[in-house]
């Protein structure tokens, strides 16, 4: 792995409280099935036993994401999620709230969003096979030189939405195993990405 998985590289706004909007039941099922496919967990064997990948999904106050190190759970509940009500790309900042801290990869969502209004969910997942794979199935990638959780991911991932549209896939080359998937809604994101690794397997 280039980097050590779970380290926030961003500044931000904090708010601690248990309040915070409820998160859609299918974003939540979504995130069981990621985790059955070992898309999103925590296993001492992988990334330094760090918990690797995260969900998110669109809110009229911003976006909700599963908080950090929270990967090694099989189902989470919307406590377990946290409000990113507020962002800036160029300052490399965001404002959150919720009873856990933001993911590390919270900009990199928040980029996606921006790209595009009609995007609803975004899953950053972790998968060996889908990544290896990236140059056979064609898959656009952002560069290998792109670190993952930096201002320079989040805006590439920014253009990379805006040139292919609402729904999405994308391999970053520079986050070993890390694959993006997006969509107006969950099922959208998740149905587009086990399509692809299932047929890969198959």
């Amino acid at each position: 792995m280039t980097e050590t998985e779970g380290v926030i590289k961003f500044d931000y706004a904090f708010s601690e409280t248990a309040i915070i909007p409820a998160v859609d039941p299918e974003l939540l099922l979504w995130r069981q099935v990621l985790h059955h496919y070992e898309l999103v967990g925590e296993c001492p064997e992988r990334y330094e036993g760090f918990g690797f990948g995260n969900i998110s999904g669109r809110c009229d106050q911003g976006f909700l994401i599963t908080a950090s190190q929270t990967g090694g759970l099989p189902s989470l509940e919307s406590t377990q999620f946290v409000l990113v009500s507020d962002w800036s790309l160029k300052r490399n900042w965001l404002k959150a709230m919720g009873a856990l801290r933001p993911s590390s990869e919270s900009l990199t969502h928040a980029a996606i969003y921006e790209a595009n209004t009609e995007i609803g969910a975004v899953f950053h997942v972790h998968s060996p096979a889908l990544w290896q794979a990236r140059k056979v199935l064609g898959l656009p990638e952002t560069s290998d030189r792109v670190p993952y959780g930096t201002v320079d991911m989040a805006n590439t991932l920014k253009q990379m939405t805006e040139s292919i549209g609402n729904e999405g896939l994308i391999a970053m080359a520079g986050h070993e195993d890390g694959i993006v998937a997006w969509s107006r809604t969950p099922l959208g994101a998740g149905t587009r990405l086990l399509e692809v690794l299932l047929a890969l397997d198959g």
